[in-house]
């Protein structure tokens, strides 16, 4: 069995929930192979995450505000 059929199999089975994941990661995939980077670093990974989710640019440095509901400094 090719690997392509293995994958297809698997998805076939993945809850639904699960599909949007999958296409992130499919679409990362192609992304990185028209860069022609790969991603070394945790943190990159991370920033790319974030940028998926939408986090305030000032989410750093006032991180006690939105996670806590603190003032800003």
């Amino acid at each position: 069995m090719l690997k392509a059929e293995k994958i297809k199999k698997e998805i076939d089975v993945l809850p639904t929930a699960m599909l949007d994941d999958v296409e992130k990661f499919i679409k990362g995939l192609k992304t990185r192979k028209k860069n022609g980077k790969r991603k070394s670093s945790l943190l990159v990974e991370l920033a790319d995450i974030a940028a998926d989710i939408d986090l305030p640019r000032d989410f750093s440095k006032h991180h006690d505000h939105y996670l806590y509901g603190l003032p800003k400094k």
